[in-house]
């Protein structure tokens, strides 16, 4: 399972590499958002130019360790960012089984997102596996105290648990390689 997760990290490492020279030549005059920067600077992340044209407020790599036994069981996002659009990936290990999967989202704020597809290994997130296309949904992401939280909160407060990565550029790099972001963040679907 560890190196599973491993080789998943990796390939997404080098797709982000290649969507971002890609989108580079594509957009080279958006501005980059990035609130939470509090939570984790562009150069914590270790981000080299041709990155900071997927970074926002979302953008980087986050991470939930309470309860977890070991690293490997830690609940994960890895998530790009260009203008409103995200994609990204989410791991998480439930009764000894692992769950991997992608998901794509709209900001609606420099805080506030919400999750409109995702697929992979069935379980709490998904019923699609990737490979038979996106499942819709609507569900919350949003940035407080440089955290990210998933769930809503009682009356509206935000409960954010999964803290910024300290070492997720060679993890975007390689999910900015993968063909599926370069699609997601062209706004397909």
């Amino acid at each position: 399972m560890q190196m599973q997760g491993r080789a998943m990290w990796r390939g997404l490492a080098l797709c982000m590499a290649s969507a971002s020279v890609y989108a580079m030549g594509q957009d080279s005059a958006q501005t980059p958002l990035r609130a939470g920067a509090s939570a984790a600077s562009a150069s914590d992340m270790g981000r080299d130019t041709a990155n900071a044209a997927f970074a926002g407020p979302f953008a980087g790599g986050w991470e939930a360790c309470a309860g977890a036994r070991s690293p490997d069981e830690c609940h994960r996002y890895q998530l790009v960012q260009r203008g409103e659009r995200i994609c990204g990936t989410w791991s998480y290990v439930a009764s000894g089984r692992e769950y991997e999967g992608r998901l794509i989202a709209r900001a609606t704020s420099a805080t506030a997102a919400r999750r409109t597809h995702v697929c992979g290994r069935a379980g709490s997130m998904t019923t699609t596996e990737c490979d038979a296309g996106w499942q819709r949904t609507d569900t919350p992401l949003h940035l407080c105290n440089g955290r990210l939280g998933d769930m809503p909160g009682a009356d509206g407060r935000c409960v954010a648990d999964h803290l910024p990565m300290s070492e997720s550029s060679e993890r975007v790099a390689d999910l900015l390689a993968q063909d599926w972001v370069q699609a997601c963040l062209s706004m397909n679907p």
